[in-house]
């Protein structure tokens, strides 16, 4: 008894030495604490199933020596602490029947492993009785600290969430000691880490939808949404404007050439001063009508719909354009502004899609509306300095 319980106290010395010398910092999670903590509650299952003092000191050298392999990285950790304990156990005289058994016991620990005897139950509930305690959350937090840290992979706290719920679902505990110990505990924090998975799940939303900073991203929406609209309101009316002025002028110079010049007049050398100033300006102006009409023509045109497995995925595609989703069922259509509503993300990018789609099309009125004025300008410009010059030369 007394040999059992030193064997115990060295190896407990040793493991504490170990991971306070050799341990990474980033181990926040897995480091001693962990350890006396599985070894308690490995201890008080042990006291509750009733086990042989040689059985509970061979249980309780396994929990001591299981997460040791954590100092050489968390990669095969359990294989590492296995050939540690056994290195330390053989070194200190114990029988090799027994180190196999701790070792086996460790190996029991992996994530791919099924436990079967008693042993390996009672191990396998003492390393997992964290689920079961009040301060799991906090536990928790310090997981995830040490997950980003040693894999250098930052996580969201949804998927965090997530791995945390279905932890907890996955996890069961393979003894009655344990369930009747922890298991009314593990229930209310898995009720608890659900409602934070809908929390988390809120927040993403809001947080990707710019939810977070209130009511002004519903105005910026808004407010851009309007400022397309008034800017194609305004372009359809310089459109109309050009239209009108150069349909004005063209009507004058026809009605005027038809009236004051003949076919044969025109051919004359001394009319040259008003035939081609004329025809430069008629030009101009029919040009520019062209290129303002073609500004202001409406075009209805969408996106190609790709199906997939019969239906389109709303992801790519602005369903929100009457361009796009008129070539849908209405059924499909109904379908499509139900999971809006459901997803907020999905929403906005909506409204993103269409946004940008009117920002196409205002780019393309401009730049044809530009055109068109340019050519308007150019052509009076050109026309006055033709008149000149052929009044000058002639």
């Amino acid at each position: 008894m007394g040999e059992l319980k030193s064997l115990l106290k060295k190896a407990d010395s040793y493991v504490q030495k170990e991971v306070l010398e050799k341990l990474p910092k980033a181990y926040l999670f897995h480091n001693y604490e962990h350890t006396a903590e599985v070894v308690g509650a490995a201890k008080k299952l042990a006291e509750l199933a009733g086990l042989e003092e040689e059985d509970t000191f061979l249980l309780l050298l396994a929990a001591i020596f299981h997460d040791l392999g954590y100092v050489e990285g968390y990669e095969e950790h359990e294989l590492k602490s296995a050939e540690m304990a056994a290195a330390f156990l053989q070194k200190h005289g114990l029988e090799q029947e027994k180190v196999e058994l701790v070792k086996k016991l460790i190996l029991s620990t992996q994530a791919d492993a099924s436990p079967e005897s008693e042993l390996e139950k009672i191990l396998h509930d003492a390393c997992w009785s964290f689920l079961g305690r009040k301060r799991f959350f906090r536990r928790s937090q310090l997981l995830e600290m040490e997950y980003e840290q040693t894999r250098e992979e930052k996580i969201s706290k949804k998927k965090w969430n997530r791995k945390m719920l279905d932890l907890q679902l996955n996890t069961a505990f393979l003894t009655p000691y344990a369930l009747e110990e922890y298991g009314s505990r593990k229930n209310k924090n898995t009720v608890k880490q659900q409602k934070e998975l809908a929390d988390s799940r809120k927040k993403s939303i809001r947080k990707k939808t710019g939810k977070n900073f209130g009511r002004g991203i519903d105005t910026l929406y808004r407010v851009t949404l309007r400022n397309h609209i008034n800017l194609s309101s305004i372009a359809d009316g310089k459109a109309n404007m050009i239209i009108s002025i150069n349909t004005l002028v063209l009507s004058i110079l026809i009605t005027a050439g038809t009236a004051g010049l003949s076919i044969e007049s025109l051919s004359l050398a001394q009319n040259l001063d008003l035939v081609i100033p004329i025809f430069l300006l008629m030009l101009s102006s029919l040009a520019a009508i062209i290129f303002a009409v073609l500004s202001a023509i409406p075009k209805v045109t969408g996106a190609p719909l790709e199906f997939e497995d019969g239906s389109v995925d709303p992801r790519k595609f602005n369903l929100l354009f009457f361009g796009n989703f008129l070539r849908l069922d209405k059924e499909d259509y109904v379908s499509h502004l139900r999971e809006l509503k459901k997803d907020q993300e999905l929403l906005y990018d909506d409204l993103a899609r269409d946004l940008y789609n009117l920002g196409v099309v205002l780019q393309k009125k401009y730049r044809l509306l530009t055109i068109a004025y340019r050519v308007f300008i150019g052509g009076l410009v050109t026309s006055v300095l033709a008149f000149l010059v052929m009044t000058i030369l002639l």
